[in-house]
């Protein structure tokens, strides 16, 4: 019989003194700025206003706060929400974890331990968690990838992405944003029909450029999906493979590097969709 793996598992001992949880008011607290990050900068000002005028206690998690010898209480993880509360004024105490260091080194050892361990959440996680949630954009797009027949990806680990399923949320959040909720969906159908049972390993790259050119057939004719422009485009697509794509793709990004991606896709496919177009008119003349 195989026993755990946890049981060979070779562990060093643990370091450090077993830190002790406690409430400390805002103004106990301090920040060593010769290693903490500096809060000047745009995107840390919006987040600390972004906490205070919305605080939540649910999202409060406790501050990691270091001990000094003299008694002084450094933040080492924690300070845009020590900020936000010091800009409210009425939060009286916040939930820390205090723990003892022999000196600033310390500190921000560990500080830089905390961060070098901290794994963000990628956008298909946060985006399931707002589905869950009930978040109307979610639930639009959580709706159009069903209509298409796909659903979502369990993770955006392509080895083990199954056919059918997707994982681009920030292209399919864009294309919401920018074009709507027809155009979402037609898109993700000429997806999924273009390369139906099929891994979708490339659409973060390719979505982009569907997108671009349905928004154009869609807003010239709101019946677009069932129009007979709708098999033409998903023979276009899928006409050739998702690999192909991604070259013609990630080629015109060489030759022009001021394009990002997915302005690359759109000006693959565009072309690609006028070349079809143009065809058509010269059969039907």
């Amino acid at each position: 019989m195989s026993r755990p793996a946890t049981s060979r598992l070779k562990v060093n001992p643990p370091l450090g003194l077993l830190p002790v949880l406690q409430y400390c008011a805002p103004d106990q607290l301090k920040i060593d700025e010769s290693y903490q990050r500096g809060l000047e900068s745009g995107p840390s000002q919006s987040l600390i206003r972004r906490i205070a005028v919305h605080w939540d206690w649910g999202l409060c998690q406790p501050l990691i706060v270091a001990r000094r010898a003299d008694g002084g209480l450094y933040v080492v993880d924690g300070q845009h929400r020590l900020a936000a509360a010091q800009l409210r004024g009425d939060i009286w105490q916040l939930p820390c974890v205090v723990a003892c260091y022999r000196n600033a080194a310390e500190e921000a050892a560990s500080f830089v331990a905390l961060n070098q361990q901290r794994r963000r959440l990628g956008r298909l996680e946060i985006f399931k968690a707002a589905l869950a949630a009930g978040d109307g954009e979610a639930i639009d797009i959580g709706i159009a990838i069903e209509k298409a027949g796909l659903r979502l990806a369990s993770s955006t680990n392509l080895t083990t992405l199954a056919p059918g399923a997707v994982s681009n949320i920030g292209g399919l959040q864009n294309c919401l944003r920018q074009h709507g909720q027809a155009v979402l969906e037609a898109a993700l159908d000429v997806l999924a029909q273009s390369f139906k049972d099929q891994v979708l390993r490339y659409a973060g790259s390719i979505f982009p450029g569907v997108a671009a050119i349905v928004a154009v057939e869609v807003n010239a004719d709101p019946g677009f999906a069932g129009a007979e422009l709708f098999a033409v485009m998903v023979e276009m697509v899928g006409g050739a493979d998702q690999a192909e794509w991604y070259k013609d793709i990630a080629q015109a990004v060489a030759d022009d590097p001021n394009l990002k991606r997915s302005q690359a896709a759109a000006r693959v496919f565009t072309t690609g969709w006028r070349e079809c177009v143009a065809e058509l008119m010269d059969e039907a003349a």
